[in-house]
Parts: structure tokens; sequence; C-alpha cells
């Protein structure tokens, strides 16, 4: 499984356009209207330092202020960690969305903005509940942003990629770490000091050799400035990595009524939900929800532990309501509360318990 950090560009991209989300979200609730009348779906391209912002969005007059979108992005690009002072370049090509998909989910309707299939997983075996190689790449990932971030590797940047494969028992067959960083840090120290503060840390006393630490060298040059970002294109990475099957779409830069995003995390919660509540109890869980354009219900909802043993009647019994709006309001994925849009864009989706789908039914 291979995890990224959070200025790898593709994140990136993820990011703004959660920021784009987060900030129609924010404007609505600042201005005491329904955030339930925003509709987003935000698709970043970043090269270098242009950013084009293309997309669809629906919302109340007053809230859209192009301007002042313009700046939240440029606050988020020097929050990734870029300097204030570049010539950086915001695009924005938003175009207000289609009147068929909007009447879908409007406050009469209330159903699913699009078609699609959305997968939930869960793995009794890791504190995070997930597949333990995924397990093992982000806490790579996120130790790095740690020593990073506390000064213990000051030549450390965040357009990182850890990549762990295990064995069927468990064991770990390999970790190869590509890390963006700064050019006075000799190749040598650096692969000394990421074994000693990132890789044993987190895998133990692990065998060195196989450990591959920048090891076709030097990587100074990151992020957007060496290749092309775009929203999306990280999605089995943002998921369970690739031992457990996709769905349909992406997460980022879309509002709750898109299923892609709301839907899967839903499943999500109905995975754990089966390994913590049923009474067979099992070791790993696998959800599998379809949707159709409008529909109030899914098309399918099954439940599947330890990949032969079908739970889906009792999950169905469990949770009846699997409106698009009943998914949102038991998630309270209007509200936030305590928890960003942007917080997702970095770090993986789930695993995490700051979010409201890492909390069983």
């Amino acid at each position: 499984c291979e995890s990224v950090g959070q200025n790898h560009p593709d994140k990136q991209a993820d990011r703004y356009s959660d920021a784009v989300l987060d900030h129609l979200l924010d404007r609505a609730a600042s201005a005491s209207i329904d955030p339930q009348m925003i509709r987003c779906a935000a698709e970043v391209m970043i090269n270098g330092t242009d950013i084009v912002i293309g997309g669809e969005f629906k919302a109340p007059v007053g809230v859209f202020e192009p301007e002042l979108l313009r700046s939240i992005l440029i606050d988020t690009y020097v929050d990734l960690g870029n300097d204030p002072r570049d010539n950086l370049v915001v695009d924005l090509r938003l175009r207000p969305q289609a009147a068929e998909i909007a009447a879908m989910t409007d406050a009469r309707a209330e159903g699913a903005g699009d078609q699609g299939v959305m997968r939930g997983h869960a793995d009794a075996r890791t504190s995070t509940m997930l597949p333990l190689e995924a397990d093992l790449s982000w806490r790579l990932i996120r130790t790095m942003h740690d020593r990073v971030a506390d000064g213990t590797l000051p030549w450390g940047r965040e357009d990182t990629k850890a990549q762990v494969c295990v064995l069927p028992d468990g064991r770990v067959l390999s970790v190869v770490m590509s890390v963006q960083h700064r050019d006075w840090i000799e190749l040598t120290d650096l692969r000394a000091q990421l074994l000693e503060h990132v890789v044993r840390p987190v895998l133990g006393d692990i065998d060195p050799t196989i450990c591959k630490l920048n090891h076709k060298g030097s990587f100074v040059e990151g992020g957007a400035d060496a290749d092309c970002g775009l929203t999306g294109r990280k999605i089995v990475v943002d998921a369970y990595g690739p031992s457990v099957s996709v769905g349909g779409g992406a997460f980022s830069g879309k509002d709750p009524t898109k299923v892609d995003r709301s839907a899967a995390y839903a499943a999500r919660q109905m995975a754990k939900t089966v390994l913590e509540r049923h009474p067979g109890g099992g070791t790993t869980c696998d959800v599998t929800m379809a949707y159709g354009i409008g529909q109030h219900q899914p098309e399918i909802l099954t439940a599947v532990v330890d990949g032969q043993h079908d739970v889906s009647e009792w999950l169905r019994d469990l949770v009846p309501d699997n409106r698009p709006a009943a998914i949102q309001e038991r998630l309270g994925l209007w509200e936030r509360d305590g928890w960003r849009y942007t917080d997702t864009s970095a770090f993986g989706h789930f695993g995490r318990e700051i979010f409201p789908w890492e909390q069983s039914l």
C-alpha cells in the first residue's frame, strides 16, 4: 500500500477543492443561511504556481464572492508551506450546477446527486481498523509530518511517499520512502535519520536492508513545481489501499449530496459497526452501497464478514434509513462539528477519530 504526504501535488489539489467547499459552507453559516443550500463539485489542477479551479456550484446570493474565495485559496497555498511572496495565479472557472442535477437534491427531492457504487471496509486487526499495509504506510507519512513539524527533521518537506509491502502473516517484506528534502542534507544523513526517527518508531527494529529510503538519490524539487496535481487522482490512497476494491468517484470538493462521498463515509461507519456489534464477530467487514440518481434509498446495501458471511439483513435492520438526507444528518456532514473537509485532504479519509464516520452506530 502506498500513502502520500500533504504536499504531494495531487493532495494539494484535493486540499484546494475542499477549501472551496469549506469556504462556501462557512460563508453560508456566517450569513445565517442554511448550509444545505450549498452545492459544490470543485475540481482543481495545480501546476507550479498556477491553480485552476473548475467545476460546478450553487449558492444563495452573497455567498460566492470570487475575490474572497481567491484570498482563501492563497491562504491555503501559504498554509501548505509555500512562500507568500510567490506570484500565485488563481483562475476561477466555477459555473452553476446543472438544473436537472440540482432538482434531484433540493429540499423537496432529497435524492442522490448521482448514481454510483460506494465501498466501506473495516479490519479489526489494527487500531485504526484499516488494512495493516494501509495503517503502516499512513503511520509513516504522519510520523514524517510530525518530525518535520517539531523540528526533528528540519530538512524535510512534505511531498513524501511511503509504500509498505506485507506478507500474509503480517511481516513487513519491504519499505520504500521517497522524501522531498532541502538541498543541504547529505543523503547518507537523510537515510540514517529517516530510519531512526520515522521508520523504526513505526515498524520497530526492522532490518535496514529491506528499507529503500530515497534509494535513487536526491529529491529536492517536488510538489507542484515538479509535477502537475489533479483533484481525485489518489482515490485508492484516500480509501483503504489496493487490497480493498474502490467504488466510484473521488471525495474531495464534493458537498454531502454527492453520495460518492457521503455514502462512502456511511459505509465505513457501517463496516466498523458490524465488527463491533454483530453477535457473530469477525475480523474484516466489507459494505457495498449503490444508488441511482435521485433515489432516496440505495439500490443495494450488503455487508460481508471475513469474505464469506453475509450479514446484510442484520445491517439493513439496524440501519433502515439510508436516504442521502438521513446519512447527512446522521454524520453531521453539513455542520462539521470539530472537523472540516480540508482535514480529510491529507492523511486519508478513514482511520482518524476526529471524523464522525469513525464513530460506530
